[in-house]
């Protein structure tokens, strides 16, 4: 049986892969992967009980996507996080599973390095289990 936070993990994946035009997207980055041409992550998923419905396997799920990018500027950065805001008022199912995203925020840095810039962007989902 999935869980809501693997339902969301893997939904998210599968939109973003269809949806990314300018990065990788991943779930798990490989070792030799580089910012160069953009990377996206799906990074962490955190899931809470619904208050009113505290014996349902429904949840509310946290999902914070990273975003890398190696450039002269900020612009190809946020080129991508456009693309990412896509999931924004989608409903997605996996496994039974209703998914609706909501945009939360999201944040656009300059890295240490000088040269890498890094976006956080979060979601909220709505997670309605299989009946």
């Amino acid at each position: 049986m999935t869980s809501a936070k693997s339902a969301v993990e893997a939904a998210s994946y599968q939109f973003l892969s269809g949806h990314i035009a300018r990065a990788a997207v991943y779930q798990d980055v490989p070792d030799n992967a580089s910012a160069l041409n953009g990377l996206v992550i799906i990074g962490d998923v955190a899931s809470r009980r619904i208050p009113e419905k505290p014996r349902s396997r429904d949840r509310i799920v946290t999902l914070t996507i990273v975003t890398l990018y190696e450039a002269e500027e900020r612009a190809p950065l946020l080129a991508v996080m456009d693309e990412i805001d896509a999931l924004d008022d989608q409903t997605l199912t996996f496994e039974g599973w209703t998914l609706a995203f909501a945009f939360e925020d999201d944040d656009a840095t300059l890295q240490e390095d000088g040269v890498t810039y890094a976006g956080i962007t979060t979601f909220t989902i709505l997670a309605l289990a299989p009946d």
